[in-house]
């Protein structure tokens, strides 16, 4: 499937974001899936939250901040893997699992440490009257594609969000919010279900309910998680285009290449 680089509207924005995740649907199954599944194993490990609840105080503080750390790590590395996924699709570039993972190794703390500021100013903004949390998640909503797809630091990556987003904010904020309440909906829609089946099947085993339902929680967050960051990567690229001709440059940088190539292959 060809994509071509130009200003797209809102809405084909967003078909574009649904096309891309249908298409290459084991593509991000199996990045997503990955990391999240040796979080799960992690948490059993733990004993988070079976165990850990029951036991001594400073025990469940250590294990839910061990397992904070883990999601945290393991959203990032998602994240950052999806993106380099949706930028090699995009630009019709060959792509793998393997080959998202790779590149992901030199910017993984970075990518987290975007991922732990922009939570904290979302969250702060929250707190103080719910509007700000929002403006701030539209302002850095594209900080961890700069942060990827880009040579610079993490707070380079904030102030090039906030540079790239300016006057676009409200557009960020629809991409963004629509793909996580489609992702969000669909999952508690699954979660509600296994929650009635296994009222059934668990009567008394409270262990076996709470597996379960971390069990259907990952597995939510594994199919349905990468939506929100094709969605702002595609968002991202469509914000260079219109303001940064990148449609222009991508196509000189190709046209380069190709005769670099074609001089290559030219007899001596």
């Amino acid at each position: 499937m060809t994509h071509i680089l130009r200003p797209l509207s809102l809405g084909r924005l967003l078909d574009e974001t649904f096309d891309i995740y249908r298409h290459n649907f084991l593509l991000f199954l199996g990045i997503s899936a990955i990391p999240n599944v040796v979080l799960l194993l992690m948490k059993f490990a733990l004993g988070n939250p079976f165990v850990a609840r029951s036991g001594p105080e400073l025990f469940i503080v250590l294990t839910l901040l061990l397992s904070s750390i883990g999601t945290l790590f393991v959203s990032s590395i998602v994240t950052a893997a999806t993106t380099f996924a949706v930028s090699d699709i995009y630009l019709d570039s060959p792509t793998t699992i393997r080959s998202c993972f790779s590149r992901v190794n030199g910017k993984a703390w970075r990518v987290v440490y975007v991922s732990f500021i922009v939570g904290l100013i979302v969250g702060f903004g929250m707190l103080l009257c719910l509007v700000p949390g929002i403006y701030f998640a539209g302002m850095y909503g594209v900080a961890i594609p700069a942060a990827v797809l880009e040579k610079i630091s993490g707070n380079q990556a904030l102030g090039r969000s906030t540079e790239l987003t300016r006057d676009s904010v409200g557009r960020v904020i629809v991409v963004y919010f629509l793909t996580a309440i489609f992702a969000v909906t669909v999952a508690a829609g699954l979660n509600a279900g296994v929650e009635a089946l296994s009222s059934h099947l668990f009567h008394s085993g409270t262990f076996s309910k709470m597996a379960l339902s971390e069990v259907i929680a990952s597995l939510a967050t594994i199919v349905f998680g990468p939506i929100s960051a094709i969605g702002l990567t595609l968002t991202y690229y469509d914000l260079r285009v219109r303001k940064e001709a990148f449609d222009i440059q991508h196509m000189m940088s190709q046209l380069s290449a190709t005769r670099e190539m074609a001089a290559g292959a030219t007899p001596q």
